[in-house]
């Protein structure tokens, strides 16, 4: 077949259809069939038909009929790895790739869509001033600084660099998880093991970096030297000024949500896999969540929601029961428990604990997921708020209380 059709597809196609990722599958496919050349060339020459959409992709396992000693082969399993291997990458370009994998019995796996926009994360200027929790989400890369000189011990009793990830898990490990006040804080300062062994400057640059993660305050951080140096804003009108513009703050928030709807595996896809059957869906979830699988958990999320099947999955499922358990005693302690009779505040644990525990989601993707989760269904009840002075959305808090979690 002339070259010059396949030299009209958009850039996107002709970077995977002439990659050498694809010429080294097919010649995986012919070596698992034990296909000969000819064989081989009918497949390429089939594939090219396919790609210039002149065979509708549905009908792959009707043309494979006319390949040479058909019926000594399994043609139902031949099409399925083209489906997988070849044809599933170019789904934003042939659409029907998902029903073709379902219609032949196969998984459909997760979408990679063609082009998709990387954003770089911005680097790290050597002085940026905001909130802690605002710039660990701008600037990935700051969790990586270091805020003492000496190695500190983590909670598995190691020596651990003194990088603000580790500082925060030594924080929340000696506190627990939620919002600390000051004399929380001062415990915390006054009585840690890590803390005592610092010096004074570098306690004052741990102050005012936990000040910031917990009571929203703008500081001021210096990172040109291997550790980072930190002080507070005095100046009122400096620190408003730092803060992100809301429109702006407003609008990525919205964009987030539209990315989310597009790359989450879409319902009729999970319900095909299910075979229209609810009862199916918490074995799809926990197999998505065993392959880390994060457009497919959110997608069967949002049917559990949208089918109004959540909260009796997160009642009555065991293997999902017993994660929330645990979630819960090392979250607040071994003595502390939950109702499932407050059916919000256990979708408020399930939430945190699939997108934040298990999927490693940022606080931003979670409640962002969250937000746009608990919204399929009006007057559901929300989980998360938008907090207008750190200008993000939070989880709406809760506290143990007589060792049983309950709200704020």
């Amino acid at each position: 077949m002339s070259l010059t059709e396949l030299k009209k597809l958009p850039t996107e196609v002709k970077d995977i259809i002439f990659s050498e990722d694809i010429t080294d599958q097919n010649l995986a496919i012919a070596d698992k069939f034990g296909l000969n050349q000819g064989q081989l060339g009918f497949i390429l020459d089939l594939e090219e038909e396919i790609y210039l959409k002149k065979v509708v992709i549905l009908d792959l396992p009707k043309e494979l009929e006319n390949l040479e000693r058909a019926k000594y082969y399994d043609l139902r399993k031949i099409a399925l790895e083209i489906a997988i291997n070849i044809l599933w990458p170019l789904q934003d370009h042939l659409k029907d790739v998902d029903h073709l994998i379902l219609r032949l019995g196969g998984k459909v796996p997760k979408l990679k869509h063609l082009r998709k926009s990387i954003l770089k994360n911005p680097s790290l200027p050597e002085t940026v001033k905001g909130v802690v929790k605002f710039l660990l989400e701008k600037y990935p890369d700051l969790k990586n600084k270091r805020l003492s000189s000496k190695k500190i011990i983590s909670k598995n009793g190691r020596r651990v660099m003194p990088t603000i990830t580790n500082w925060l898990e030594d924080y929340i490990h000696f506190l627990g998880a939620g919002y600390h006040n000051s004399l929380q804080r001062s415990k915390y300062l006054a009585k840690s093991l890590n803390i005592l062994d610092t010096d004074e400057d570098e306690r004052e640059v741990l102050r005012h970096f936990f000040t910031s993660y917990d009571d929203g305050l703008a500081i001021e951080i210096d990172s040109s030297n291997p550790v980072l140096i930190i002080s507070e804003i005095k100046d009122k009108k400096d620190e408003e000024a730092i803060q992100p513009e809301l429109k702006k703050v407003l609008a990525e928030i919205h964009q987030q949500i539209i990315d989310l709807d597009r790359d989450m595996v879409q319902p009729n896809i999970i319900l095909s896999e299910a075979e229209n059957n609810l009862n199916k869906l918490p074995d799809i979830l926990w197999q998505a969540l065993g392959l880390q699988d994060r457009d497919k958990v959110i997608g069967c999320l949002r049917v559990l929601i949208t089918k109004k099947a959540l909260d009796a999955m997160i009642k009555e499922n065991h293997r999902f029961q017993s994660l929330m358990k645990r979630f819960v005693s090392v979250r607040y302690g071994e003595s502390a428990g939950f109702g499932h009779d407050d059916k919000l505040l256990a979708r408020r644990l399930f939430l945190e604990l699939i997108l934040g525990d298990k999927l490693n989601l940022t606080l931003s993707q979670a409640t962002i997921t969250v937000y746009y989760l608990t919204s399929l269904i009006q007057k559901s009840g929300q989980l998360v708020y938008f907090d207008s002075h750190d200008q993000q959305l939070k989880w709406r808090e809760i506290q143990l209380l007589n060792n049983k979690v309950t709200w704020l």
